[in-house]
């Protein structure tokens, strides 16, 4: 488990500079992009490889969040995504630091884009948005170029939908197997507007990640700059519930703290603003 999945990820960097497919990894199936990335320090030996990987995220974590960054360490979605070696937290701190430049890196993990891109999108000018566009372009023609099947290579080896809605981690872990297929469409669909039009990124993404497809437990690494000591405490208190961490979780409780805590927050404030103003 330690590293299981930076392993794939690296040996599929190392079959992209040997010039073979790395979907003859066994369980890899991430997109060809992924692979790419990967292979720009896959040439490192793994161990140091890994340590660029580590002190990359907590240099993001410390520029995005300061001392606060303690709390989402500490918390079992961000603990596991470094344990294991997943690009959720990676992506996330990127998109909050980079905004719309950090929307072409999205192609390696296409559910994270779900969560983070619409808002960007929204308050972003359309005249950067078109080289952004052109940049993704770029990254995408990039890829197909080194390896024109991949798109076909990674469609053979994708889990099919079921298998994937085993892990679901947010308010898709309440839905029936049978009728997850529809609850995703339906919920995708409402919550894609919603997300698109909230003012504030944090409210947004606590949306869209609810109602996302292939979710996972470490899923909720995304909001890292909004988890605090409630929502590291209650992270590791689901799993003690589930007592499992190879199957879906409910991981939107803790999500669900977040836009709580925040609105308590929020509410306190205009109180003490009324206040003051009154007096």
């Amino acid at each position: 488990m330690w590293l299981y999945d930076f392993h794939l990820f690296y040996l599929a960097g190392q079959a992209v500079l040997a010039g073979v497919s790395p979907y003859t990894i066994p369980d890899f199936n991430p997109p060809y992009p992924l692979a790419m990335l990967f292979a720009t320090i896959a040439w490192m030996p793994e161990p140091l490889a890994y340590m660029v990987y580590l002190l990359s995220i907590l240099w993001l974590m410390w520029k995005a969040m300061g001392k606060r960054f303690i709390w989402p360490l500490l918390s079992f979605p961000v603990w596991f995504n470094l344990f294991v070696g997943q690009i959720d937290l990676l992506l996330g701190l990127l998109a909050g630091l980079l905004g719309p430049w950090a929307l072409p890196i999205m192609l390696i993990k296409p559910q994270v884009g779900l969560v983070v891109a619409p808002w960007i999108i929204r308050r972003t000018e359309w005249k950067r948005l078109a080289y952004v566009a052109l940049l993704g372009c770029g990254f995408l023609a990039l890829s197909i170029l080194m390896r024109p099947t991949w798109v076909s290579e990674w469609l053979s080896v994708t889990p099919s939908f079921t298998q994937y809605a085993l892990r679901d981690s947010n308010l898709y872990w309440l839905i029936p197997t049978s009728f997850k297929t529809i609850a995703l469409a339906i919920g995708v669909l409402v919550a894609l507007p919603i997300g698109f039009w909230i003012t504030k990124r944090r409210d947004s993404w606590i949306v869209l990640h609810l109602f996302a497809p292939l979710t996972n437990i470490y899923s909720v690494s995304i909001l890292a700059e909004w988890i605090g000591p409630l929502e590291a405490i209650l992270s590791w208190l689901v799993i003690l519930f589930v007592g499992t961490i190879h199957s879906g979780a409910p991981m939107f409780i803790v999500v669900l703290s977040i836009l709580v805590r925040s609105g308590v927050q929020a509410l306190i404030a205009r109180q003490e603003t009324a206040t003051t103003t009154t007096s």
